[in-house]
């Protein structure tokens, strides 16, 4: 993070406190919209992950004007894409006009094709599309369907009076996430570079790059910080950011926990054994014992590499 020392954010991370369960769903959760402001709505879907018994809240934001509606990242399945699209039905019944990809991942494109068979047009970062044609390739099989729309840096759609911009402020969770943010609502959604109240994701090998591209997020002029992973309802803008705060901190704690103990010399098994101390309570945080390994291993490669 260049423009903020780790070190000095490590002295001053609070404690996980009441954010803690914030990320679970437990297992009687019915997915559905949450209003945030006026024409702007956050479909809360249930993810569920192999091996845990509660569930983890996967969000799509669902932008909404006479002239057509956006829908950004969808649901994990054809079936629970159709459910987001009955959904949207309930509340308009104006043209799906795009869907946006803020993340190549499958909770997050599975659904494509039910948006793109209801007229979507497929909109995401060109690094999206690549990582969607790798998976296509290793698996041998067709797959979602992928964006047709594609750019590098931003792009802006307008659909009546609704203005969205698009922005890649560089790689975190995957190599094309994307902030989508509406200037004119004070709404900036975060797709995966955010998870509310569960332990950080960072599998990918990207922790110190996604640490500047969460502070470049932040210079944003928002007032509701969406993620794409966690509850939203019954929340409040400012808990919403605190979240956003905390879990910046949160990939700081695994990125310079990581790094010190390579400094050190230690296997990746050193580390993993080792570091549940360097992380303080933030252990404690939600799917840890089912993110840690991939978050360890994941930054631990990044940072021997760089070596």
């Amino acid at each position: 993070m260049r423009a903020f020392s780790i070190a000095v954010l490590l002295l001053m991370l609070p404690s996980v406190g009441p954010l803690s369960g914030q990320g679970r769903v437990g297992v009687d959760f019915e997915p559905g919209l949450v209003p945030i402001v006026e024409g702007v709505w956050v479909y809360e879907g249930a993810l569920h992950l192999d091996g845990e018994e509660e569930q983890v809240r996967t969000n799509s934001l669902v932008v909404i004007d006479e002239a057509g509606i956006v829908v950004v990242d969808g649901q994990d399945s054809a079936e629970e894409g159709r459910e987001l699209l009955a959904a949207i039905r309930e509340v308009s019944d104006a043209p799906i006009r795009y869907l946006v990809n803020a993340s190549p991942h499958g909770d997050h494109v599975n659904s494509n094709t039910v948006f793109a068979d209801a007229g979507a047009t497929l909109v995401g970062h060109v690094g999206t599309y690549e990582a969607m044609t790798e998976v296509r390739a290793a698996a041998g099989e067709t797959g979602p369907a992928r964006p047709e729309l594609t750019f590098e840096e931003r792009m802006t759609l307008r659909v009546g009076e609704r203005r969205l911009d698009l922005h890649f402020l560089g790689r975190g969770h995957t190599r094309g996430d994307l902030v989508v943010h509406l200037p004119d609502k004070g709404v900036a959604f975060l797709s995966e570079l955010y998870f509310h109240g569960v332990f950080a994701s960072v599998s990918e090998g990207y922790a110190e790059e996604h640490l500047e591209t969460l502070r470049r997020a932040m210079e944003l002029d928002a007032r509701w910080w969406i993620p794409g992973h966690g509850y939203v309802r019954d929340q409040t803008p400012e808990e919403l950011e605190a979240g956003l705060l905390r879990y910046r901190d949160n990939v700081a704690a695994i990125h310079h926990a990581v790094a010190n103990r390579v400094a050190r010399g230690e296997s990746l098994e050193e580390v993993l054994v080792g570091i549940d101390g360097d992380l303080g309570a933030f252990a404690e945080l939600p799917f840890y014992g089912y993110l840690k390994e991939s978050a360890v291993t994941g930054t631990y490669r990044a940072e021997v590499a760089k070596r």
